[in-house]
């Protein structure tokens, strides 16, 4: 090969390495823009309840609707508390629970006292009123409507001394339990499930 042949092909590839080195070869382009514009969040909010002052023995119970002063096992008693709920947004949902156990300021440890929660729920005002199940869903349509949780506490008749495990046997006699603050949560139901 000749000696010029050599040289041209050695400065065409050094022409390309520069060229590549320098980015790509110069082409017009034109790019706009557009105010894409604001798009603002909903809310899933629920106030502080307010509850009636006392526990009552429950519809169905013994002596139901009159106040507690000294619960027995086998009781069963009910509160209700009212809350506030703030739902907004296209696609909002969300359940309405609150915990199955029932937790103690005070708790009474190294006894057999055992106690479980329940409870249902009315909503009224918002523009659909209905009986809620734990669990049941809300939605936007209850945005400032109240929510009326029914508590019903159970205390299980138990067992006697020689139960295994012992449930609200002797040593819960004359027992002072104050139960923690009554919770109810409101969670998100995800709008577009899937992977």
């Amino acid at each position: 090969m000749k000696k010029t042949t050599k040289g041209a092909l050695a400065a065409s590839t050094a022409a390309v390495l520069l060229l590549g080195g320098a980015g790509s070869l110069a082409y017009w382009t034109a790019t706009g823009t557009a105010n894409g514009g604001a798009i603002t969040a909903g809310k899933l909010t629920l106030s502080n309840g307010t509850c009636d002052a006392n526990w009552v023995y429950a519809p169905g119970a013994l002596k139901a609707g009159t106040t507690v002063a000294l619960f027995v096992p086998g009781d069963k008693v009910t509160k209700k508390c009212t809350f506030t709920i703030g739902a907004t947004g296209d696609n909002l949902s969300a359940t309405v629970s609150a915990p199955s156990t029932v937790a103690f300021t005070s708790a009474p440890t190294g006894t057999s006292f055992s106690i479980t929660n329940a409870a249902t729920y009315a909503i009224s005002g918002g523009t659909n009123p209905r009986t809620v199940a734990n669990a049941g869903v809300i939605d936007s349509r209850d945005n400032t409507g109240v929510l009326t949780a029914t508590f019903v506490a159970t205390v299980p008749f138990g067992t006697d001394e020689t139960g295994t495990p012992k449930i609200n046997a002797n040593d819960t006699q004359n027992l002072v339990a104050t139960l923690n603050t009554l919770t109810v949560s409101l969670t998100q139901i995800n709008p577009n499930p899937g992977p």
